[in-house]
């Protein structure tokens, strides 16, 4: 994907190929939005436009090949010049530590790129001790680079912070969002929920189909995670530095999880929405998954519109408990036995 491709989905994102045309980057953007995803693409789409060795003439597009080693490099995330904070704690905060080590990194003298780059993912994530060691490298941005801070709830961040960088906001219907990345398992959870009543075995077979989605999405998250640590790190390194990365993979893999767990809970409730919705009578342009109107129906018909908004208010309860650090095996089944089907 390159800029052009962006800016054909977010037209507002054109002030950055004009930066880059013009040679007149900023040091510092924040990319506000609902979809993360879609901040996190076009943080890697323009650093690998800023370092597109293809094309790095005047005359050449402002954009990048995708296929350079540059390109190429930044894509899998492993540029030496490119680095990616993200909050990497159980309680998903962006600790002092990790700011100073980007500040540190963006200090040194690039290894092989025109810019380094700083991504910050959730920079909302910030307590105030990180975000005042932060505001201080805005204050001095280190030469040749580039900080781009990514938020889906800017009104978080300091205010000296967000008046020291480019906002670009991204635009996005979350209704497609979800429908894009779990109306797959959706339908699968959504016909069992809506065959006849089984008793306690069918809510068993319901809260499967969720256990399995959750599963699998921290197993592609260690996977994912930990080949990009290993290729990160020599064999042969310090027993002291291997057992830091460790600590701090086990830290990743666990805050990325809750992130993509809160996402998979979040779709669960909007999906038991629709199911009032119906209830209710309302249009079926306000629902969320249209396509899986045939099983919300059947579960609509079956229950009255209270049964189905006391579902919505379980998942919201799961989500809740969910962050107090409680057992989630636990969590789950104590709560998902409560829903009505």
């Amino acid at each position: 994907m390159g800029l052009s491709d962006l800016i054909s989905k977010t037209p507002n994102l054109e002030i950055l190929r004009r930066s880059l045309e013009r040679q007149r980057v900023g040091h510092a953007y924040l990319f506000t939005g609902r979809d993360r995803t879609a901040m996190v693409s076009a943080s890697r789409t323009f650093a690998k436009a800023l370092n597109c060795i293809e094309h790095k003439s005047k005359d050449a597009e402002a954009d990048c090949c995708n296929q350079c080693h540059s390109c190429e490099r930044i894509q899998a995330d492993r540029h030496s010049d490119v680095h990616w904070v993200r909050p990497e704690s159980k309680t998903r905060v962006i600790k002092i530590q990790e700011i100073r080590q980007l500040t540190a990194r963006l200090q040194l003298k690039s290894n092989d790129a025109r810019c380094k780059v700083g991504i910050i993912v959730d920079a909302d994530r910030m307590p105030p001790q990180s975000a005042n060691a932060f505001l201080k490298t805005l204050e001095e941005p280190p030469s040749n680079s580039l900080m781009i801070l990514l938020s889906t709830q800017p009104d978080q961040l300091l205010d000296t912070i967000q008046s020291r960088c480019l906002h670009l906001h991204f635009h996005s219907d979350e209704a497609s969002v979800m429908r894009r990345e779990h109306q797959a398992w959706l339908e699968t959870f959504a016909q069992q929920a809506s065959v006849s009543d089984t008793g306690m075995l069918g809510r068993y077979k319901v809260m499967d189909i969720l256990l399995t989605q959750l599963a699998q999405a921290r197993q592609s998250i260690e996977e994912d995670l930990k080949a990009r640590s290993i290729e990160a790190f020599p064999k042969e390194a310090d027993p002291e530095i291997m057992k830091k990365r460790d600590d701090e993979l086990k830290a990743s893999i666990e805050s990325e999880y809750r992130r993509q767990r809160g996402a998979i809970l979040t779709s669960l409730e909007w999906w038991f929405r629709d199911t009032w919705l119906i209830a209710m009578n309302a249009e079926a342009r306000f629902l969320t998954f249209p396509d899986l109107q045939k099983n919300s129906h059947q579960l609509a018909d079956r229950l009255d519109a209270q049964y189905l908004r006391a579902n919505i208010q379980v998942i919201e309860t799961l989500q809740r408990v969910l962050n107090t650090n409680a057992q989630e095996a636990l969590a789950l089944e104590v709560n998902l036995l409560k829903l009505h089907l």
